[in-house]
């Protein structure tokens, strides 16, 4: 997630867009916190383009319908559908619905993570 697509409007106008996220649980900048957890959520035609960090990410579908590509598989996940995203694996995703689609996003850090996603 883009750092400033936490509590802000979505954005129809540049190519990761249609999407908006709100953080539950931000990540501290503390040893001992090494989880987030934020409610992600994507207009129809919203994406997230193809990445990988170092750190392990599970998805919750809580709303709508989303194609996701995990490691060079695409596959579509529905309400009630819950995934893993292994460390350094590739994904991407898109809305598949013709209305709003969210996640429930939970972000772990190992504690050998040398990923600074959420702490700036």
């Amino acid at each position: 997630m883009r750092k400033d697509s936490v509590r802000r409007a979505p954005d129809f106008e540049t190519p990761e867009a249609r999407n908006v996220g709100w953080a539950l649980l931000p990540r501290r900048s503390t040893p001992d916190c090494n989880m987030t957890i934020v409610v992600q959520r994507f207009e129809p035609g919203g994406d997230f383009e193809d990445h990988r960090h170092d750190l392990e990410q599970y998805f919750f579908v809580t709303r709508g319908r989303l194609e996701m590509t995990i490691g060079g598989e695409a596959a579509v996940y529905e309400e009630g559908d819950f995934v893993s995203v292994d460390r350094d694996v590739a994904h991407s995703g898109r809305n598949l619905s013709d209305a709003e689609s969210e996640l429930l996003v939970i972000d772990y850090w190992p504690a050998d993570s040398e990923d600074r996603l959420g702490l700036d």
